[in-house]
């Protein structure tokens, strides 16, 4: 998170290193197909942040989620899959559609460009939007895309932080060149003040909770955010 807030550039990751073997492997045969030295993939979310998304993707209290303006991200992706800059040879991105093994099945030779984005039903909870990169140089770790600050709707720190650490984070982020007015604020996922208010009105309690409500940020132009864990 910090480093793409100074670098102002997002990493797109070897899919090597994936957790699912048949995404894995979709994407290596993807790769044979198209002759590509590298291939990288970025995978977000087009849902609010969920218990999962923080279980998995990050883990015990580190780990932040950012949330992105879809408009200018789909801008420069059309852009760059319109002209890209060697290395790089091709870009692409969209919504991964998930499959019930009926249809998996039924997948044949002419559905192998579709391979990047098919992934079983299991985890469709994920609602993914994925960016696939294909370079002519060798393969790498990770290769790097642009993400200025402006592109950024708001910036969620991991649920599990504590307060006073979370406080911190969110000072130092702010002060990084460019970013005094992202949008940063630990999440409360798992401790909202709206929610225990409502559990005391329904016991009966009196409650010295305060509801602080932040001032609107400014909405995305197009389509719905996306989010990088």
């Amino acid at each position: 998170m910090i480093d793409v807030l100074r670098r102002r550039q997002m990493a797109i990751l070897n899919p090597q290193q994936w957790d699912d073997r048949n995404d894995r492997y979709f994407m290596e045969l993807y790769q044979e197909y198209r002759g590509a030295k590298g291939l990288y993939g970025l995978c977000a979310a087009m849902c609010a942040e969920t218990y999962h998304h923080w279980r998995v993707f990050t883990g015990g209290s580190g780990g932040a989620c950012i949330v992105l303006k879809r408009a200018p991200l789909a801008e420069y992706l059309d852009a760059a899959s319109k002209k890209p800059a060697v290395p790089v040879t091709n870009v692409r991105f969209g919504e991964v559609e998930y499959l019930k093994l009926p249809k998996v099945r039924k997948i044949g030779r002419t559905d192998i460009m579709r391979l990047p984005f098919l992934k079983r039903v299991g985890f469709a909870d994920e609602k993914e939007f994925r960016i696939v990169i294909e370079t002519s140089a060798d393969q790498q770790g990770a290769i790097y895309i642009d993400c200025p600050s402006e592109w950024i709707d708001r910036i969620y720190i991991n649920p599990w932080l504590p307060q006073q650490q979370a406080a911190s984070l969110i000072a130092t982020l702010n002060e990084i060149d460019g970013c005094v007015d992202v949008d940063v604020r630990r999440s409360i996922l798992i401790d909202s003040s709206t929610w225990k208010m409502a559990g005391d009105r329904a016991a009966g309690k009196k409650t010295g909770r305060k509801l602080t409500l932040k001032a609107p940020v400014k909405k995305a132009l197009k389509g719905p955010p996306v989010k990088r864990f």
